[in-house]
């Protein structure tokens, strides 16, 4: 294929700062879901095909198709190139892709237990066990889910500037999701486990083990008090600084909004926005999170991405393009969905880096207020640099010690006053938030993380 790819790269009619590149990319995947006692879903995903783009005179053509002969490919580029043509009459908007970045490589997600040579039946025992051991072990848990998935990615990419790029990426992940009920109050316990890599990651998750710790979560939740309202001292567990540094800070930071002025930290670059402490990386080359990989879906090498250092906002995540724009290196941060879509600027793995404070430390200086823990879903606007997050649970601070467990509670504020309100960094940062993000009906596997954070002047707020 790659061959192929190339020779109709040859063939193309192209000026000297045209672009064009073919991406080949062919996903197989699996998923299942056992929700009380029965499956609730089982399915096989295959999805391939090729994307073609070409940027001539400051215009984008993109189409797609399913066919991989040479002849429909060379047909598609020359459909692609004509459309651009066209677009290009209605723009004046200077744009472009540098030719610093070109690789030729081949390269894959270490596996070390290729999910695909496990048997069904081993995989449905993992996703069983989770949900029967929590529901026997209390009549309290009135729902059980567990769910599996894996997912195996190759892509080829070409382009005319030089790149020829094989990489593949495998992407594993077990889930449980246990609900307990007393009268009319409910809590939900998740969880899960996995990343880029094989089976390996998850062998040694015991089901029953797994599906009983969450039952006797959701049993203590039940019991726990109700959440406080209004301003106050927050410390953020590893889950929560995960969730909040991707999504209020790290979509605020993806260099197409910037350029859109779009986010609020656009024209910031260079300048503080944060405490001196506050250091943000994003680095895809971790081995084994949700979002390592080594080769984005525009054929760029990954490298780690400073976005804060000290207190200073230092780069963005990039494509080609928006790189360009810029005066700055992609590192890799191109990412598609599959052929169906073009390459978006992007995370992988997002996190606050470690500071030197022990947990004790920060509820110290805290003296009232709550930890929160176990992030659970929320949103963001960048733009306006709004979010709103739910955590599982916390915990009250009262006199700088933590006491009483408190239930589901939410918390919400301003991005950059958090940044400016962080009175302490944890001595630890842990991947705790693995997830998947989306961006204009894109879904990628991500990770997000950071240590203990304490921060001054949050909104919190719950019912039970």
């Amino acid at each position: 294929m790659l061959d192929r790819l190339e020779q109709v790269i040859n063939k193309a009619t192209l000026n000297s700062k045209d672009f064009l590149d073919i991406r080949y990319s062919y996903s197989m995947g699996e998923s299942f879901t056992f929700r009380n006692d029965r499956f609730d879903s089982v399915s096989n995903q295959i999805i391939g095909g090729i994307a073609i783009r070409a940027l001539i005179d400051n215009a984008w053509g993109f189409t797609s198709i399913v066919e991989t002969d040479k002849e429909a490919i060379l047909n598609a580029v020359k459909k692609v190139i004509k459309i651009a043509k066209i677009g290009s009459k209605y723009t004046d908007q200077e744009r472009g892709i540098s030719d610093k970045w070109v690789f030729e490589v081949k390269g894959s997600t270490k596996v070390e237990i290729d999910p695909r040579d496990i048997d069904k039946e081993t995989k449905f025992e993992k996703v069983m066990g989770i949900e029967k051991a929590a529901r026997k072990y209390s009549d309290r848990i009135v729902e059980a889910s567990s769910t599996y998935q894996e997912s195996h990615n190759h892509e080829i990419i070409v382009n005319n500037l030089g790149t020829k790029v094989e990489n593949e990426i495998h992407v594993i992940r077990l889930m449980k999701n246990i609900i307990g009920r007393e009268g009319t109050k409910m809590q939900n316990v998740f969880d899960s486990t996995g990343g880029s890599g094989g089976w390996e990651l998850i062998e040694k998750w015991i089901p029953e083990d797994e599906g009983i710790k969450a039952a006797v979560q959701a049993e203590k939740l039940l019991s726990a008090k109700k959440p406080p309202s209004g301003s106050m001292n927050v410390i953020m567990d590893s889950s929560l600084t995960g969730v909040y540094i991707h999504e209020a800070l790290g979509h605020s930071a993806e260099a197409d909004g910037i350029i859109a002025k779009t986010s609020i930290l656009e024209g910031k670059l260079d300048k503080e926005i944060g405490i001196s402490q506050l250091n943000v990386y994003d680095d895809p080359t971790i081995p084994s999170l949700r979002g390592t990989y080594e080769y984005d879906s525009e054929g760029t090498k990954t490298k780690k991405r400073t976005i804060i250092k000290n207190g200073i906002l230092k780069g963005y995540f990039h494509t080609l393009e928006t790189a360009t724009a810029l005066d700055m290196e992609p590192k890799g941060g191109g990412r598609a969905m599959n052929f169906n879509v073009n390459p978006q600027a992007r995370m992988g793995n997002t996190y606050i880096d470690s500071g030197d404070m022990k947990l004790e430390e920060i509820v110290e200086i805290a003296k009232e207020g709550v930890y929160l823990k176990d992030s659970n879903s929320g949103y963001v606007v960048p733009a306006k640099g709004q979010f709103y997050f739910n955590c599982q649970y916390g915990y009250f601070i009262e006199k700088g010690e933590i006491t009483d467990m408190m239930g589901n509670v939410g918390m919400s504020g301003l991005t950059l006053e958090v940044l400016k309100n962080t009175f302490a960094v944890g001595d630890k940062w842990d991947p705790e938030f693995r997830g998947s993000c989306g961006k204009m009906g894109q879904w990628i596997p991500i990770t997000g993380g950071g240590p203990n954070l304490g921060v001054s002047d949050l909104v919190v707020g719950g019912t039970m």
